[in-house]
């Protein structure tokens, strides 16, 4: 490359960053937060390209938070938020939003465990009100514990013992990186832990970290803040 051409090369590639880069400031999307009296976070976005919307409940608890000798419990415990409340049943939360051809899941990490749902705007008003439902709380019956802790020990059977030559990083990387419980232990937990786990666990977890005070709700999409 001869050197005289340089300058007009740079000049070029400034160019295009500035003219992406002013392009990218174009889909910046506005953005509303507001903390209710209850202690709840709440995020909206607005965005019209689509009459849809997306939810997210996150509660400030994960991993790291889970009781000693309760190893995978924020995980099981992520898995009884699908599990009905007494005021919507089992399958009630899954149909309202699969319905309308939206979607729905959980994941739990290290710091934090978060709910999200997609689905036509139309479906805003009961997602909100089953997340609310179910932040106040559960159907807690040893049916439906027993059930779930046989879930999870099957996901460690299929992801974990059943992998002879992998595995997840976050999953093994822990033992060997901390010293302390918090962080050395693995999220999914043994299976004594999950058997042992009782009623009387469940309801302390969600009276201590599932409330309005420890939760954000993100929600964006073809909606106006009020």
């Amino acid at each position: 490359m001869r050197m005289r051409q340089l300058p007009v090369l740079l000049a070029g590639l400034t160019f295009s960053l500035s003219a992406f880069a002013a392009s990218a400031d174009q889909w910046t999307l506005p953005v509303a937060v507001k903390k209710l009296d209850n202690g709840l976070t709440v995020i909206v976005t607005e965005d019209h390209s689509s009459p849809t919307v997306g939810v997210s409940v996150v509660y400030h608890v994960g991993m790291r938070l889970e009781p000693k000798n309760r190893t995978g419990f924020a995980h099981l415990f992520e898995h009884l938020m699908f599990q009905g409340t007494p005021n919507a049943k089992k399958g009630v939360f899954d149909t309202t939003i699969t319905a309308g051809g939206g979607r729905n899941n959980g994941s739990t990490r290290p710091d934090y465990t978060n709910y999200i749902e997609t689905a036509p705007v139309s479906a805003l008003e009961p997602i909100l009100w089953l997340e609310a439902d179910r932040m106040k709380t559960l159907d807690f019956n040893p049916a439906t514990l027993k059930n779930q802790q046989d879930v999870v020990k099957e996901e460690i059977r299929v992801n974990v013992k059943n992998q002879p030559y992998g595995g997840f990083y976050w999953i093994d990387i822990g033992q060997h990186a901390f010293q302390k419980w918090e962080n050395n232990h693995d999220g999914y937990g043994s299976f004594e832990d999950l058997e042992n786990a009782s009623l009387d666990d469940v309801r302390a977890f969600h009276r201590d970290y599932y409330g309005p005070n420890n939760a954000v709700i993100a929600i964006a999409g073809d909606i106006t803040p009020a």
